[in-house]
C-alpha cells in the first residue's frame, strides 16, 4: 500500500517552479507509480519540458470521472521561508513545501485513491487521472494544449480539480468545505507611460514614473460597487438555510440598498469581499536604472478579477477611462471570461464523500477568486468542480502561493480517504440512478 505522505515528499522535492515550469521529472514520478501498479499512462505536451500525463485507470461505463491537478508551482524565495521550500520537511504535524497545497497534495490524493479503488475492483465507470503542466502561467502549454490534442474522448464525464478547500470557522464555528463551482475571470493589464528622460534634480509631474504611479494609485484605491451574482446567491442560500448567516439573499431584489447589505456582510466575513465586486491589484512596477535619472519609460501591471456576467473588454475600457487624465497606455496582456458549472449529481457525491471523513462538514457551492485549468475542461463539456478536501485553519488560506506553504500530515490521509469515498460513490448504484 502506498504511503501518501512519503509520495508527496518525493513529489514536492522535484522543483517544478514556473517559470521555467519543467515538469519532466514530476511526470516521470507519476508515471512510475502508475506503471508500478499495473496501469498504462501516456504523456504528451507542447514541448518536451511541458508534458501532460493521462491515464485511463479503469471502468467502461459513463458518465466517467476525470481527476485533474497540475504539476507546476509558483516560484518560492528561499530566504523568505523558515525551511527550504523544496525540502518537504515534516515539522509539528505539517509537511512544508511549495506545491503541498497547490496542487501536488491534491495530485497525490487523486493518484492514491484512483489506484486503490482500481485494485478493489469497484470501478464500473471510466476513471481518468490527469496531471497538467503550465497552469501557473495560464495553461496555454498545459491543459489548453492537452484538451486540443487529447488522443481519446472522455465521453460523458465530470471533472474534479482544484479551486476549493476546507476551512475552519470561516462563517462562524464549523468545518466549511468550499466547492469551486464558478471562477472569476482574469484580466491582466499592462500600464505604461512614456516621455523624456531627465535629471533627478529637476522633476516634473509629467515624468513617466510620476504619471504611472498616480494612475496605479487610483486603480489600487478603487472599489467597484458590490453586487450579487447568481453563483454567490446560491452560496448564501445554503448558508442562510443552515442558519449560519443572517443575510437572506432572496430578500435582495436589486434595490440600491442591496449594496449596503452586501458591504455589511463583507465586513463581517472579510473573505467574501472579492466575491461581490471586480478587484484590481497592482502586481509589478518597473522603471529606471539609476537613482539620479528620471527614466523615459515606466510600466506596471494590474491583475483584475472580474465577476460572472462581466466582459473583459468592457472592464479594460473602464480602467482606461479611469486613468485617462494621466496619459498612460493600457494594454490587455491576458484575459479570460468567468467560467462555471451547474450544480449536479457530482456535488451530492462530493458532499457524501467528505462527510465520511468529516461528518459535520458544511458543503458550500463557491465562487473562486482564482482561475484554474477547469475552464478548459468545461469548454469541451466536462462539468468540472474544484475541491482539495483537506481542512485548513482560516489563517492558513493565504499560504497558497505564499511563504511557508504547508499541509497537515494527517490531512493528506484524510484527503485520500475522501477522494476514495468519492470514486466509490460515483460507482455505486444509488449515484448511477441519479446520473442516468
Amino acid at each position: 500500500m502506498m504511503d501518501p505522505v512519503a509520495l508527496l515528499q518525493e513529489y514536492v522535492r522535484i522543483d517544478t517552479s514556473n517559470p521555467p515550469g519543467d515538469c519532466r521529472a514530476a511526470a516521470d514520478l507519476l508515471c512510475k507509480v502508475l506503471v508500478g501498479n499495473g496501469h498504462i499512462p501516456i504523456t504528451f505536451g507542447a514541448r518536451p519540458e511541458k508534458p501532460n500525463v493521462l491515464c485511463h485507470v479503469g471502468g467502461t461505463e459513463e458518465p466517467g470521472l476525470v481527476l485533474i491537478h497540475h504539476m507546476d508551482v509558483v516560484p518560492a524565495r528561499a530566504e523568505e521561508w523558515s525551511v527550504p521550500p523544496f525540502s518537504a520537511e515534516v515539522r509539528d504535524g505539517f509537511l512544508y513545501g511549495r506545491g503541498t497545497l497547490d496542487t501536488k497534495g491534491l495530485g497525490v490524493a487523486h493518484l492514491c485513491a484512483a489506484i486503490g479503488t482500481a485494485k478493489s475492483g469497484k470501478l464500473r465507470r471510466k476513471l481518468y487521472f490527469v496531471a497538467n503542466a503550465d497552469e501557473e502561467v495560464g495553461g496555454g502549454e498545459g491543459a489548453e494544449f492537452f484538451i486540443k490534442h487529447l488522443p481519446i474522448s472522455f465521453g460523458r464525464a465530470y471533472g474534479m480539480n482544484e479551486g476549493g478547500v476546507g476551512v475552519r470557522d470561516i462563517f462562524g464555528p464549523g468545518k466549511y468545505f468550499l466547492v469551486n463551482m464558478w471562477e472569476k475571470g482574469p484580466l491582466w493589464l499592462r500600464l505604461s507611460a512614456a516621455g523624456r528622460a531627465g535629471h533627478g534634480s529637476r522633476p516634473s509631474p509629467k515624468d513617466p514614473p510620476a504619471r504611472l504611479t498616480r494612475a496605479l494609485a487610483k486603480i489600487a484605491s478603487y472599489r467597484s460597487p458590490a453586487r450579487l451574482t447568481g453563483p454567490v446567491r446560491e452560496m448564501l442560500r445554503v448558508l442562510f438555510a443552515l442558519g449560519r448567516i443572517s443575510l437572506d439573499p432572496d430578500a435582495l431584489t436589486g434595490d440600491p440598498r442591496d449594496a449596503e447589505a452586501l458591504e455589511a456582510f463583507a465586513r463581517e466575513f472579510p473573505e467574501t469581499d472579492p466575491l461581490f465586486r471586480n478587484t484590481f491589484a497592482v502586481t509589478t512596477l518597473a522603471a529606471g536604472f539609476k537613482p539620479n535619472v528620471i527614466p523615459a519609460h515606466a510600466e506596471g501591471t494590474v491583475d483584475c478579477r472580474i465577476l460572472p456576467g462581466e466582459e473583459p473588454e468592457i472592464v479594460a475600457a473602464q480602467v482606461q477611462e479611469m486613468v485617462r487624465e494621466f496619459d498612460v497606455a493600457v494594454e490587455t496582456i491576458f484575459a479570460e471570461k468567468p467560467s462555471g458549472s451547474p450544480r449536479g449529481p457530482l456535488f451530492d457525491a462530493v458532499e457524501d464523500a467528505v462527510r465520511t471523513v468529516h461528518p459535520d462538514a458544511v458543503m458550500v457551492p463557491y465562487l473562486s477568486t482564482g482561475f484554474t485549468d477547469s475552464r478548459f475542461f468545461r469548454a469541451v463539456g466536462v462539468e468540472t468542480y474544484g475541491l482539495m478536501p483537506v481542512l485548513m485553519a482560516r489563517e492558513d488560506m493565504g499560504r497558497i502561493h505564499g511563504v511557508d506553504e504547508k499541509i497537515p500530515t494527517a490531512g493528506i490521509a484524510e484527503m485520500t480517504a475522501a477522494m476514495t469515498a468519492l470514486i466509490e460513490r460515483w460507482n455505486s448504484d444509488s449515484f448511477g440512478r441519479r446520473t442516468a
